[in-house]
């Protein structure tokens, strides 16, 4: 995945709980479930529309104020892991 990448979220098959200010996500057919924390909910929220990577990360680094460096690595570890669970859609 690069920053150039367009994303959006996978909604078909999975449940979705709000927990406070916190998601799980479960996956109805295979039975895997992800607990995303505050920083990860927002990232849910703002994948309801396609939005390519490196958008994503500069909305996130003026909301936090975090460094770049620091919300990339982070962001791309996360939407990883939505991908690898079939959660997210990726062009």
């Amino acid at each position: 995945m690069t920053q150039h990448d367009i994303v959006h979220r996978n909604e078909k098959q999975f449940m979705i709980s709000n927990l406070g200010n916190e998601i799980v996500l479960m996956d109805i057919q295979q039975g895997h479930y992800i607990n995303v924390n505050p920083v990860g909910s927002v990232i849910w929220n703002k994948l309801a529309v396609p939005i390519m990577v490196k958008d994503l990360i500069h909305s996130l680094v003026e909301e936090y104020g975090v460094s770049t460096a620091q919300c990339e690595d982070d962001t791309l570890k996360f939407l990883q892991k939505l991908q690898q669970h079939h959660m997210l859609n990726v062009q």
